[in-house]
């Protein structure tokens, strides 16, 4: 929704997708109202079918497509050892192949015009070790990689990519809902974040070209130097002040029953 009105404001014409179409119709006629051209369609990106659907569609309404948001997720909380097969490969799909498959469907043409971006939005889960949530670290982290090998294969094409990469996103991030269901809270090390920080950094990572944003609170960003350079004594550390306990917390709640 954020990033949306974000990009509206700078006066980008929009095909908003969800897998329900209720939740973008009405921030569709928001848009619209507000003079930029926007379309609501129904898609699961975790589909090729439904992929090629979508670009069919937005082109059709809208025209040449210029930017990619590649911002669907899936994502669950449960030890891996009990994590269902099924569920794996769905977050896989929409969390990795998906923005892979997309962009690989919009590139052509965007070399072709020598003009075009591509914003993949993935989370610190990928960034350092996120235990009970090891498909989701794991699409995340591929994002991040797949992001800075495409842009260094595309360097003086006029076509370039960006990764912003979150923490925990306050009121509206997918912990928020974890914190109504389970009773958990963020950890207090890490920080919060808001939506429209996450919408500025989207569209500076536009305008200025920009590789890679962290957003969360400059603590968690200098965490992340370490973590690079020391990851075993990182993931220690973040054991040890209890980090990982709300995701132990509702991974216990999501074990299957016997």
């Amino acid at each position: 929704v954020h990033i949306a009105r974000a990009l509206a404001a700078e006066g980008v014409n929009l095909a908003l997708a969800a897998r329900t179409l209720s939740a973008v119709e009405e921030l569709a006629r928001e848009l619209s109202a507000s003079g930029v051209r926007c379309v609501a369609i129904r898609a699961d990106v975790g589909t090729a079918q439904d992929r090629a659907q979508l670009l069919e569609r937005a082109a059709s309404e809208l025209g040449v497509i210029d930017i990619l948001v590649n911002n669907a997720a899936l994502e669950r909380n449960q030890a891996f050892a009990s994590f269902p097969p099924s569920d794996i490969e769905a977050m896989l799909q929409v969390d990795l192949v998906a923005p892979i498959m997309l962009t690989r469907e919009l590139l052509p043409a965007m070399l072709e015009r020598t003009r075009g971006h591509v914003i993949n939005i993935a989370s610190l889960a990928g960034k350092s070790a996120t235990p009970y949530n090891v498909p989701y670290s794991a699409a995340k982290g591929g994002l991040i990689l797949f992001t800075h090998s495409l842009r260094a294969e595309l360097r003086g094409t006029g076509v370039s990519c960006s990764v912003v990469v979150p923490g925990f996103i306050s009121d509206t991030g997918m912990f928020a809902d974890k914190k109504r269901e389970h009773g958990v809270s963020t950890p207090s090390v890490a920080g919060t974040s808001t939506p429209e920080a996450v919408s500025r950094a989207v569209i500076r990572a536009l305008k200025s070209d920009v590789l890679e944003t962290i957003v969360a609170p400059g603590p968690m960003r200098l965490s992340q130097a370490f973590n690079q350079m020391f990851p075993e004594a990182f993931a220690w550390f973040v054991t040890r002040i209890g980090a990982m306990e709300p995701f132990k917390k509702i991974a216990s709640s999501n074990r299957p029953s016997p």
